[in-house]
């Protein structure tokens, strides 16, 4: 009786703390988990205590989302979940994830297709850059055959500020060379200059000419400055001391060139098919007089020119048509001459193909000399399809054509400060442009020294 009543005691004093005692809100919290794990497995069976595998009851409204009555036991409902669609991995499916659905899903395959994309567009490049490299071997194997001269940009005497206004544009000298085949370009005399003038931005091109009997300050052969001719700039230290001379006097900022002989022009012109030119009645007879004279030069034959107007020339033809100066327009109409020719050159190059290309590589180039960088003369050939020439200037634009002190023939510019104001504004769209000091101090030098002004 005593053991039964102390069993008793011990019941109930657990009753009065709530635990373990049948009914307690413990007991039925543990009996409410154990349904709801098996609920997971066989939804409705404990709410309609149907057997596992048995249908529901009818009107039986299943889910987690029915609201407990209040003979469940005072036992909490069971809220909806916020993403019902996803399903929970069980053992069986090894922890694999469920498939995105609605939004993610659509945002999956979005991120899908982009990475596609982004995956062609990777071969496309890298396709462009293969082909690109492959050109550019290919070419420079070709400009292998040109004469190269090593320069430095401290050579051409270009000033700081006149290379900071200037930085949008490009400058190359191109000269003709008066060396006859097999001479060398070392002695010569430059014919005509053609300063190339790109505008990196647009590819406009303006086409500057200077006359070879301009007067102006250079290095002689041992160093010392004087004043003279720029056609003997070349003869007194090559082109790098032509191109320092006109960036000095003219402010510009020329650091590559190109120096050719009337065999160069011949064989790039037959290398391209002819170009086409327009022939004056007062060019006719020079033609005649000096074709046969040019075709020993360069070896070749000459074939009269008879009419005039646009017509197709050969090499020959086309190298006596840029020599011929005296009676067709003197040295100004000589200029106009070489642009015509270099302008025609470069819209037949345009539109010649790889074969003319491949046949001036071989016969033209070896008679060219120039600093040009092989990169730079393919980022040229790239664009030339961009480059449109627009204007032709001449330079000298006021100037005193006379014989000096010692007995030459010179054009002296009137001043050279004004006439670099005037092509600042000209070539380069500069109104009111200020000359450097170095342009200015060669202007009084040439006043001091001609009395011309």
């Amino acid at each position: 009786m005593r053991s039964d009543r102390n069993r008793n005691d011990r019941n109930k004093g657990r009753s009065g703390r709530g635990v373990y005692t049948p009914g307690s809100d413990y007991e039925r919290d543990v009996e409410l988990y154990r349904q709801i794990v098996e609920e997971s497995k066989d939804p409705g069976r404990y709410r309609t205590g149907r057997a596992a595998g048995e249908a529901p009851a009818p009107g039986y409204q299943s889910g987690p989302s029915r609201r407990m009555e209040a003979g469940d036991g005072g036992t909490p409902h069971i809220r909806k979940k916020k993403n019902a669609q996803r399903r929970v991995p069980d053992a069986g499916d090894g922890g694999r994830p469920a498939r995105p659905s609605g939004r993610r899903r659509k945002k999956y395959r979005l991120n899908k297709k982009g990475h596609k994309i982004r995956r062609v567009i990777c071969i496309i490049l890298a396709l462009l850059v293969a082909l690109t490299a492959c050109a550019f071997f290919y070419f420079n194997s070709m400009l292998s055959n040109l004469d190269k001269v090593q320069t430095s940009k401290a050579d051409f005497g270009i000033n700081e500020g006149v290379s900071s206004n200037l930085w949008k544009y490009t400058d190359i000298a191109i000269m003709g060379s008066d060396a006859r085949k097999g001479e060398s370009y070392d002695d010569s005399r430059t014919d005509a200059i053609i300063i190339m003038r790109i505008n990196k931005l647009s590819g406009e091109v303006r086409l500057i000419s200077i006359m070879r009997d301009s007067y102006m300050r250079m290095a002689y052969s041992d160093g010392s400055t004087t004043y003279s001719k720029i056609t003997h700039a070349n003869v007194y230290g090559g082109g790098t001391n032509t191109c320092k001379a006109i960036n000095q006097a003219l402010d510009l900022n020329i650091t590559q060139f190109m120096i050719f002989n009337w065999k160069a022009v011949a064989d790039t012109v037959d290398s391209l098919g002819g170009i086409e030119l327009n022939i004056r009645k007062s060019e006719l007879s020079d033609l005649a007089k000096y074709g046969n004279e040019t075709a020993n030069n360069v070896g070749g034959t000459y074939h009269a020119v008879t009419k005039t107007g646009k017509q197709t020339l050969d090499g020959v033809q086309v190298a006596t048509y840029c020599r011929i100066r005296k009676t067709s327009g003197g040295d100004n109409g000589r200029a106009r001459r070489y642009k015509a020719t270099l302008s025609a050159i470069i819209k037949k190059a345009k539109s010649g193909g790889p074969g003319a290309i491949d046949t001036v590589a071989e016969k033209a180039l070896p008679e060219i000399r120039t600093n040009i960088s092989n990169w730079s003369l393919f980022t040229y050939v790239l664009q030339a399809g961009r480059y449109n020439i627009t204007k032709n200037i001449a330079y000298p634009h006021k100037y005193y054509g006379g014989i000096l002190s010692d007995g030459l023939w010179y054009a002296v510019p009137r001043t050279q400060e004004s006439n670099t104001v005037w092509l600042h504004k000209k070539a380069f769209d500069q109104e009111n442009y200020q000359p450097s000091s170095t342009c200015l101090e060669i202007s009084n030098e040439i006043i001091n020294r001609t009395g011309i002004q």
